[in-house]
Formats: structure tokens, sequence, C-alpha cells
């Protein structure tokens, strides 16, 4: 099976490369920048222009402006395909509007070609000498691309897109194909609750971090703008957003690898992430345990592994239905964290409950197969677009999980 990966490793440029990369970094920021503004005040016209429309007009773009003809052409033709392609997930409805990038925030710019490595040296287009990295583990696979960004705090980072053939057949016949199933019920208070009772509670790096944030961003508005003590105030609040950041995804990769790992098939809930975050004060809680990416992160993983993932209806009550007797209980509240079944006297605890419930209804779904896959190709030249979407089968299942549940009382 070939399947698409990046491999991300840090940068150290040397103090004469600084420039080089700053007049990338600007200058597809800049294309970014002109081609939205022009699309915006064409659409408002009444004559929007498409992306290779776009791409068309940088040769006189560069003419324009003489600077631009010291960057790699591919880098910008990619700035302007990556407006092309915000505008059509826009449209389709899986992002927000294209919004005008800024200076201040993360930089980057793609070298789709003519790129190499050569042991812990990078070479691209437009530049004579060598970026060194950090090769911690070799890239494996044909690599299609490369991503060079710079986070707010001045770090430089690479990423490669590759494609690799992975084998799944050995790693799912080496595990039994009844005994590893498991139910999560993921939450706040814990993080993960599985059908076997095991619980990983929330870490809330944020909540724990906001007071040093709040401090740290009182320093930088107390700053006089443009001084270079607001620029170092502002570089140790970027520090402490992003030392957050990595906590987290540290955590999420552990977690979501220990799942995947120790299970055959992962029954998980089919969850409103971005509904849940407009829950008030909930809200930040929701954002700081990362459930969505914890699920995305699952998902992939377990789809390299040979895995199966089972996802029910985001309607069904697990966390009101018994899994001994089945029965539904509507007057349960959001505090209450232990309640007893009227019918049958058993006392449950809440996520442990919905864990078991989980993996009952997950398991006994007509196929169990791995999360709906996406794949697509885009040229630009022949403004052609290809989507194969291979849709999992239990998606929309709460009518028939229902029913199933019914039967089985």
């Amino acid at each position: 099976m070939t399947i698409s990966r990046a491999y991300k490793y840090r940068l150290y440029p040397k103090p004469d490369q600084f420039p080089f990369l700053s007049r990338h970094f600007g200058s597809c920021r800049f294309v970014y920048n002109h081609f939205l503004d022009l699309r915006e005040k064409s659409c408002a016209a009444g004559t929007p222009l498409s992306g290779f429309a776009c791409k068309r007009m940088l040769p006189s773009l560069k003419e324009e402006h003489p600077w631009l003809k010291e960057i790699n052409s591919q880098s910008l033709q990619q700035s302007v395909l990556t407006l092309e392609l915000a505008y059509r997930g826009f449209f389709k409805g899986l992002g927000k509007h294209p919004v005008f990038k800024s200076k201040h925030g993360r930089q980057s710019f793609r070298v789709p070609q003519h790129l190499s490595i050569r042991g812990n040296c990078l070479y691209i287009p437009k530049m004579k000498t060598a970026l060194k990295m950090k090769l911690h583990r070799p890239v494996a696979g044909e690599i299609k691309s490369c991503t060079i960004s710079r986070t707010p705090s001045g770090k430089f980072f690479v990423s490669f897109a590759v494609e690799q053939e992975i084998d799944t057949s050995s790693r799912n016949a080496s595990l039994p194909a009844a005994s590893n199933v498991e139910g999560y019920d993921l939450g706040l208070v814990n993080f993960t609750t599985s059908s076997s009772g095991e619980k990983v509670e929330t870490p809330k790096f944020l909540r724990k971090s906001l007071g040093k944030i709040e401090k740290l961003q009182r320093s930088v508005s107390r700053k006089k703008k443009g001084s270079k003590n607001r620029d170092k105030a502002r570089i140790r609040l970027a520090r402490c957003h992003e030392h957050i950041a990595n906590q987290r995804s540290d955590f999420l990769h552990k977690q979501s690898r220990k799942a995947v790992d120790e299970n055959q098939v992962l029954c998980l809930e089919d969850l409103n992430v971005k509904g849940m975050m407009l829950y008030g004060r909930l809200g930040l809680s929701v954002g700081d345990a990362a459930l969505g990416e914890f699920v995305r992160q699952v998902s992939y993983k377990a789809l390299w592994s040979g895995k199966r993932i089972a996802r029910i209806g985001r309607f069904y009550p697990s966390t009101k239905t018994c899994s001994e007797c089945w029965l539904v209980n509507d007057h349960l509240m959001l505090n209450d964290r232990e309640w007893t079944c009227r019918h049958c006297g058993t006392v449950h605890d809440r996520d442990h409950n919905a864990a078991k419930v989980i993996k009952t209804v997950g398991q006994d779904l007509p196929e169990v197969t791995p999360a709906e896959k996406r794949t697509s190709v885009f040229s630009m030249k022949g403004m052609r677009r290809r989507s194969k979407k291979a849709q999992a089968p239990g998606d929309d299942t709460s009518t028939s999980v229902k029913q199933e549940a019914k039967a089985s009382r």
C-alpha cells in the first residue's frame, strides 16, 4: 500500500544564510497576499479569477517587481497553488475563507523539485551553500517536495513530503483477530477511558501554563512597539506557546501509538469537536485536550499498521445507555460521574460504561474498516482535479445502531 508521509527535521542555517531565507519567506508571502487581494477585488467586480489565470500572471508580476527574479520560480508558483487549494477548500466547506499572511507568524515556502540531501546537509535551488540539518532518522520513501519554515520563536525546520510503500499484511496477521478489540470514551476529566477500565488523566498543559502566559503577554504589551525589548518579550511568549504545543504533541503521539499497538480493532465515537468548543468555559478545555487530533492520529496510524477503526454515530447515547440491560437513562446530567440503572440496579462509572457501550456497538457493525481516506490530485496546467473517497461504513450509523441495540435488549 502506498501512503503519503512527512518527515520533519530541525535546520541550523548560518548567519549569512538568513537573508536568503528571509527573502524567500517574504516573496512567497507577497505573492500569496497579492493574488488574494486581486482575486477578492475581481470577485467583487463580478469577474472572478482562477488559479491558473493567476499563475499565468506571475511573469508580468516579476517584471513589475524585479526582486522576485532572485527567488526560486517554483516556490512562487507553489504560493499560487496554495491559495487556489485554500479557495477550493473554502467553497467545499472544508475550511475558512483565505486570509492575508502576516510577517509576524509562522513563515514558510515550498520547494517541489531539484532538492537533494547529502549527509546532514540540504541543497535547494538558488542557494549555493548547504543548509545544515539534524538528520535524526533517515528519510524513507520517494521525496516529492519539501517545506522550509520558521516558527515565531525563530527556529527553522524542514518537512519532506514522501511516498512510500508499506506492507500491512504481516502486521495484521501477527495479531489475534478476536481478542484485541477495545472501545474508547474521550472526555475532559479523563482523556481516554477504555472498555477494560484503564483511564488516562487529561494533562491540561494549557491550563497549567495560563499564569505564565498572562505574565509574558503583559510584558509584551508594556514594551514600546518596534523596540528590541518588545521583540525579546515576543520571542519569550512564542517559546512558551511552542513548549505547550510540543508537550501536547508528544502526549498525543504516545497515547495514539499505544492504543494502535495494543489493539486490533479500535471503537471510537464520532465527536463534534468544533461544536464542543462553543460551550462557553468548556471551549478552552476542549481545545487544550485536542480530542480531534487524537482521533486523527489514531486513524492514520491504524491505517498504516493494518488495524481497523469503528466509529459509532455521533448522536448515539453511549453515556446514557446501560451496558448490561441497554436501558437509556434520559435523566443523566453532565455532573453525574456515577449512576445506578433503575432496571438492573448496576452501578456504573460514567466513562467506563460509555466505553463498554462503544465497544459493544462498534464491533457489532456489519463491517469495520479504517477511517475515511481521501486523496486528491490537482493540476494547475490542465485545471483537473480527481478525488477518490472511500467512505467507511458506519459514518451514518445512528439509525441502524439504534435498531441493533433495541433488538439486543
